[in-house]
């Protein structure tokens, strides 16, 4: 097995032992091999996405005016169904999006939410 080095911010490594006992694990390696097969599965997932899909997004972002993502939300309205903005303590916000739509239209979007950091948290639910 290959050793890899990496340097982790206090909030990261804070994370990382959250988890570590959140899941019964007996070090930190075993910890970020999960993380990684659970990133790998949500890729997959994404990835064979076909067709005509529908789904939820749920997001969790610091920032209440981002530009960014405004802009990303608007060039993709034709899929988005239904979006609802709520606020949230220590200043985060929620998103929820219904959305419907050619899978490719879809993962374009997700990996543009994804990619620029916008977000704390998201994650695709398929209907």
């Amino acid at each position: 097995m290959a050793i890899v080095s990496i340097s982790l911010g206090d909030k990261n490594v804070e994370t990382l032992e959250a988890l570590q006992e959140a899941f019964g694990l007996s070090n930190r390696s075993e910890t970020i091999r999960l993380c990684l097969r659970l990133a790998e599965g949500e890729i997959r997932e994404r990835m064979e996405l076909e067709g005509d899909v529908e789904g939820v997004i749920i997001m969790v972002r610091n920032q209440h005016m981002d530009p960014n993502l405004d802009r990303i939300l608007h060039s993709n309205e034709r899929i988005i169904k239904t979006h609802l903005h709520s606020h949230l303590k220590d200043h985060k916000c929620l998103d929820v999006l219904v959305v419907g739509g050619q899978a490719e239209d879809l993962k374009e979007m997700l990996l543009k939410l994804r990619g620029k950091g916008m977000t704390d948290y998201i994650k695709f639910v398929r209907g």
